[in-house]
């Protein structure tokens, strides 16, 4: 009888001890994420708030919708940053009205990251990411520039800074 009783408080102890090893820990969507997770309905109170109020500057709108052919985007960001969950439904949303394909992967690409800024896999080191969120800008597949964490200006003004450079 005493060798039940260990062998139950055994397993019940490790179990336990399992279970505060994980609770602790919180998991967040690493690696390629669909636009879509961001405003299921888990993550829509992260995201929708910023998305929904946020409004672009319309001159700057006009000029990006004009120079939006060849144009990409990679965007990483953690769920866990406070910074992505204010910038990036704004930048979504600002992308939205300049006529991009937001929800579209190949126009669009949006990464999630872990708290060590770092996603399992390959190709993400050759993105160099420091800091979260980055919004990596592509014209005919080559990198023409990067808003890292904060915008200098808006979102918006630092994307038609960055699209003015491109030689087209």
């Amino acid at each position: 009888m005493k060798q039940h009783f260990f062998a139950v408080w055994l397993v019940l102890f490790v179990f336990s001890t399992l279970s505060a090893q994980d609770h602790g820990q919180k998991k967040y969507p690493e690696g390629n994420i669909n636009y879509s997770v961001l405003f299921n309905s888990k993550n829509k109170g992260m995201f929708e708030p910023e998305f929904n109020s946020y409004v672009p500057d319309a001159d700057a709108i006009k000029y990006i919708k004009a120079n939006r052919k060849g144009l990409r985007m990679k965007i990483v960001m953690g769920f866990w940053c406070d910074d992505s969950k204010i910038y990036v439904p704004r930048m979504l949303k600002l992308l939205k009205v300049a006529g991009w394909d937001v929800e579209e992967d190949q126009i669009v690409k949006i990464y999630g990251v872990n708290e060590n800024k770092q996603a399992g896999f390959d190709g993400f080191a050759a993105l160099h990411i420091t800091h979260v969120p980055t919004f990596i800008v592509y014209y005919n597949n080559d990198e023409v520039g990067r808003i890292v964490e904060l915008p200098k200006q808006t979102l918006e003004h630092d994307l038609v800074e960055i699209l003015k450079k491109i030689k087209r």
